[in-house]
């Protein structure tokens, strides 16, 4: 079932050394992976889960993955020479999806009559070895403290970011929710900036009431809404050492007197336009955080 998830954003008026990683080969891979339908999650869920193993497959055929206690994965100056999927590290980046075919078949365990229903992803994509990127920091909150990690929301819930960098670059955050991809940074009034620049090793926390990076910045609040019981959204927190421009957005709209639906463009094209930077640059990446938002 589609996602029915939206997004408010408030206007509240505040008080007034990279360098660019060598280019990697991009190389076709192809994966696949099985996984059963559990009890607790809906198919788009376990569809989301056999897809990003079937990628995780597909990288390690190719590239093979770190063990967790090896001793050559670095991390030196702020920077990683792995990615993370599905929990294991891995030594390539997942580029762009090609192709991608989901069948679900049914299996029983001995003698009994009851089926399993299980979900199979077959993946083509392409994928690029990792030099080193900035391992950055990126977590969603309820309050605008880093001690207020969640990932669980409340419809009616504001959203609040926490992020840090050890290097200079350049950030912007969108929201999807398998339809539509929403940008909440930069901010509505920003216009068409592509991304704000942000400041190596200093703590930031995002739609927060107050001053913002720079003492002109007109701060959004941004509303978490669900008309569903429960549903799940990925919150992607994009940054690169190097400039990158944003994609086509439609233009923002109102949702009520004191709220608008920010600029946005549809999930498809939103990967398309990631999969488009992470060929152009090594130093471009996006962390996934998935988020559940419940209507009690």
């Amino acid at each position: 079932m589609k996602s029915t998830a939206y997004i408010l954003l408030a206007f509240f008026m505040s008080a007034s050394i990279s360098a660019i990683a060598q280019k990697q080969e991009i190389i076709r891979v192809s994966g696949e992976e099985q996984v059963r339908i559990e009890n607790n999650e809906t198919l788009n869920q376990a569809k989301e889960r056999a897809e990003e193993l079937a990628k995780l497959n597909a990288i390690q055929k190719e590239f093979g993955t770190y063990a967790e206690m090896q001793t050559d994965m670095v991390v030196e100056e702020g920077k990683v020479n792995y990615s993370i999927m599905a929990g294991t590290r891995m030594k390539a980046d997942w580029i762009e999806t090609t192709k991608i075919e989901f069948t679900y078949p049914e299996q029983k365990i001995g003698n009994s009559n009851e089926k399993f229903n299980y979900v199979k992803c077959r993946i083509e994509g392409t994928a690029r070895k990792i030099s080193s990127k900035a391992k950055v920091e990126a977590l969603s909150l309820r309050c605008p403290q880093k001690e207020c990690f969640t990932e669980a929301f409340k419809n009616n819930q504001q959203l609040y970011l926490y992020f840090k960098s050890p290097v200079d670059g350049y950030l912007s955050v969108f929201i999807d929710d398998g339809l539509t991809a929403q940008r909440l940074l930069p901010y509505e009034k920003m216009k068409n900036e592509s991304f704000i620049r942000i400041t190596g090793d200093k703590d930031y926390v995002f739609f927060e009431n107050r001053k913002g990076y720079n003492s002109t910045e007109i701060m959004d609040e941004v509303i978490l809404v669900t008309g569903k019981t429960e549903e799940y959204n990925n919150i992607y927190v994009i940054f690169s050492e190097e400039p990158f421009r944003k994609p086509i957005l439609k233009e923002s709209s109102p949702a009520d007197d004191a709220t608008i639906f920010p600029k946005s463009l549809s999930s498809e094209d939103f990967q398309e336009w990631l999969a488009s930077n992470r060929a152009a640059s090594t130093t471009f990446q996006d962390k996934k955080i998935r988020i559940r938002i419940s209507k009690k």
